[in-house]
């Protein structure tokens, strides 16, 4: 329990007595985070995949902005973004390869008799049970969509 916050708490620590700013900044934002979503449910400590699922929607908002800096023509947002995604990844688990997907989709579709759309909910229920939170929600998409 709690495992990403002792984690980001110590290397926050860390990075105030090295001086590296950006990186406290954005461990701080991160610590602030998880501990309101503890506050907001009553709980002393997040389970581990709540504190992932924390992570995973402070990098996709981020990649939105990236985006969206990038397409306004604004570089140094698009930069300080890019570099806000890669210290909050180096926190989470290592994502599985498009290759990887698809051969886990492949699996999981194979174990559950997958026919087509009309069992997509039997899929997603059983490729969250095993895999949740160690791919892109599209790649998992993209690959059920090349059985389908």
């Amino acid at each position: 329990m709690a495992v990403y916050l002792e984690r980001l708490t110590t290397d926050m620590k860390a990075a105030m007595k090295g001086g590296d700013k950006q990186r406290l900044e954005v461990l701080r934002m991160l610590i602030s985070d998880l501990k309101k979503k503890a506050i907001d449910g009553k709980v002393d400590n997040l389970p581990d995949d709540e504190e992932v699922a924390i992570l995973q929607k402070a990098v996709k908002s981020r990649a939105d902005t990236v985006a969206q800096a990038k397409a306004a023509g604004r570089a140094e947002v698009a930069t300080k973004e890019q570099l806000e995604i890669d210290v909050i990844t180096s926190y989470l688990p290592k994502q599985m390869s498009a290759a990887e997907v698809a051969t886990k989709v492949k699996e999981v579709a194979a174990a559950i008799g997958y026919q087509g759309g009309k069992d997509t909910g039997r899929f997603m229920k059983e490729w969250m049970a095993k895999y949740k939170g160690l791919a892109d929600g599209k790649l998992v998409q993209d690959a059920l969509k090349t059985l389908g």
